[in-house]
C-alpha cells in the first residue's frame, strides 16, 4: 500500500483476484445464512409455533431480506472489497464507516468463533481420542486460515461443494417426507400468538447472513449483476429450504411442545422416520456442511473490511497489501483468524456468541440501509445505471422496517443478556476513541485524508482490465 503521503489510491494494490462467479456468490449466501440454524432451532421453533412454523420461517426470512435490499442496491451500484466501511465512510462518514466495520468484524468474528465450538462439539464425539473442545474449536480457523493460504478460488469452490451436499440432504428428506405425509401447511397455533411471535424471533437468528456477499465486490466477476442475483436467487432457494423442511418436520414429528424442545437432533431424528439408514448418515453429515458453510462465508468475506480500513489508512497498511500469488488480501485475512482465535480462547459459550454475533450483524446492517437514503444523491450516475435500481421512497420504506426491527431485536437481546450490552457498548467506545487518535495520527502525519475519502477506492471490473 502507499505510504502516508502518497497517492492511496494507486492502481496497482488494489488488483484483487476476481474468481467468485453467479454460482460461487449463490454459494456463499446460502451458506451464510442457513449455516446450522435449519438443524439446531427447527426443534424449538416447531415447539413454539406448532404445525405453523413454515409461517414463521416465511415471515422471519421476509423481514430479513427487507433489511438486505437496500444493501442489494448500494452494492450493485458501488461494487467494492470491504462493503459495510466502503458504502458507509463514503455515503455517511469515514466516522460511522469506520463503527459500522467493527460492528461488522467483530460480528462475523462471534460467528466464526462460535461455528467453531459448535462443530468442535458436535466433531470430538466421533475422535477415537480425548481432546478438548476448546483446542479442537482453535484447530478448525487454523486449518481454514491453511485454506485459505492457496486463495480465494479454491475457498469458493469448497463452499460449492459444501452447499451443493447441504442442499442435496436437506432436499432428500423433504421428498421423503412429501411422499409419505404429504404438505400440511398448517395456521394452527397451539402456544398461541405469543407462541408463533417466539418462533419469528428464533427463526429471524437462522435469517442473518446475507450481509457478507457485500464484501465481496471487487473479486466477484460481473459483480453489480451477480451480486443482486446472487442474494435474489440464494435468498429464494433458502425460502424454499426453510419451508418445505419445516412443514415435513412438524408433520412426521405429532406435535408434544416438551418432546420438540427436548431434541438434540432433531432432523436427524425425523430423518431416521423418513430415510434408509445411508440417507441419515447423508443428513447428519449435511449438519457438518452446514457449519462448514457458515463458517467459510464469514471467513471468507468479513476480513474484506479491514482490507478495505487500510485502503483509507484506518488501520496499518499492511492490512492493505495484496499477496502477489493469491492476489487476495492475505494479512487481512491473518488479522481476522487471529481476532477469531483470541475470541474462542476468551472461554465463552456457543449461544452466547451466536447472540453477540446477532447483534453485530444487525447494528451493521442498520447504518448500511440507512446509508442507502444517500446512494442517489451522492453517486447519481451509478444509482442510475445499476443493475438493480429502487426508488427512494421504496428504500426508505425497507430501511424503517429494517432499522425497527433490528434495533428491536438488538433490544430484546440486550435486555436478556446485560453483558452483551456491556461488551458492544465497550467495542463501541473504543471504536470512537481508536478512530479521533487514528485520524490525528493520519492529519499528522501528511497523509492525503480529503483527498483520499473524497474517492471510491478500488475499482470496477472494467476499469481493472483496461488497466491490466
Amino acid at each position: 500500500m502507499s505510504e502516508p503521503g502518497k497517492n492511496t489510491t494507486g492502481k496497482e494494490e488494489v488488483k484483487l483476484d476476481r474468481p467468485l462467479t453467479l454460482l460461487g456468490g449463490i454459494a456463499i449466501v446460502i451458506g451464510a445464512v442457513v449455516g446450522m440454524g435449519i438443524y439446531a432451532l427447527i426443534g424449538p421453533m416447531s415447539a413454539e409455533a406448532g404445525p405453523s412454523v413454515w409461517l414463521a420461517f416465511t415471515i422471519a426470512l421476509a423481514i430479513s431480506l427487507v433489511g438486505v435490499i437496500p444493501l442489494i442496491q448500494v452494492a450493485s451500484a458501488l461494487p467494492r472489497a470491504g462493503g459495510g466501511y466502503l458504502f458507509t465512510s463514503r455515503l455517511l462518514s469515514p466516522f460511522w464507516g469506520t463503527l459500522a466495520s467493527y460492528w461488522g468484524i467483530f460480528g462475523g468474528a462471534f460467528s466464526t468463533s462460535y461455528v467453531s465450538l459448535g462443530m468442535s462439539g458436535y466433531i470430538i464425539q466421533y475422535l477415537p481420542f480425548d481432546l478438548p473442545l476448546r483446542l479442537v474449536a482453535v484447530l478448525l480457523p487454523v486449518l481454514f486460515y491453511i485454506l485459505y493460504l492457496f486463495g480465494l478460488r479454491l475457498a469458493a469452490s469448497l463452499q460449492i461443494l459444501l452447499v451443493a451436499q447441504l442442499f442435496v440432504a436437506l432436499a432428500a428428506y423433504a421428498v421423503a417426507g412429501s411422499l409419505q405425509v404429504g404438505f400440511n401447511f398448517s395456521l394452527e397455533m397451539p402456544q398461541g400468538f405469543g407462541g408463533f411471535a417466539m418462533a419469528i424471533i428464533l427463526g429471524y437468528t437462522a435469517c442473518i447472513g446475507f450481509q457478507v456477499i457485500g464484501e465481496m465486490g471487487e473479486e466477484m466477476k460481473n459483480a453489480p449483476r451477480n451480486i443482486p442475483l446472487s442474494l435474489i436467487i440464494g435468498g429464494l432457494i433458502v425460502l424454499l429450504l426453510y419451508i418445505v423442511i419445516s412443514v415435513t418436520f412438524i408433520s412426521v414429528m405429532p406435535y408434544d411442545y416438551d418432546a420438540l424442545m427436548a431434541m438434540g437432533a432433531p432432523l436427524t431424528e425425523t430423518g431416521e422416520m423418513l430415510l434408509p439408514t445411508f440417507l441419515v448418515i447423508f443428513l447428519s453429515v449435511g449438519a457438518l456442511s452446514a457449519g462448514l458453510t457458515s463458517f467459510n462465508a464469514a471467513a471468507t468475506a468479513i476480513p474484506r473490511e479491514f482490507f478495505a480500513q487500510a485502503r483509507d489508512g484506518m488501520v496499518s497498511q499492511v492490512l492493505g497489501k495484496i499477496d502477489r500469488r493469491t492476489r487476495s488480501p492475505l494479512n487481512a485475512v491473518t488479522a481476522y483468524f487471529i481476532l477469531v482465535v483470541v475470541i474462542i480462547l476468551l472461554g465463552g459459550s456457543v449461544d452466547f456468541y451466536g447472540y453477540l454475533t446477532a447483534v453485530g450483524i444487525l447494528l451493521f446492517t442498520v447504518l448500511i440501509c440507512i446509508s442507502s437514503l444517500r446512494l442517489s444523491k451522492k453517486y447519481p450516475e451509478r444509482y442510475r445505471t445499476a443493475f438493480l435500481r429502487i426508488p427512494r421512497w421504496g428504500l426508505m420504506i425497507m430501511t424503517v422496517i429494517a432499522v425497527i426491527s433490528s434495533l428491536g431485536f438488538v433490544f430484546i437481546v440486550f435486555t436478556e443478556m446485560i453483558l452483551a450490552a456491556f461488551i458492544y457498548l465497550a467495542i463501541t467506545a473504543a471504536v470512537i476513541l481508536y478512530y479521533f487518535w487514528r485520524l490525528s495520527f493520519l492529519k499528522r502525519s501528511g497523509f492525503p485524508w480529503e483527498e483520499t475519502i473524497s474517492s471510491l477506492s478500488g475499482f470496477d471490473e472494467e476499469e481493472r482490465e483496461i488497466l491490466e
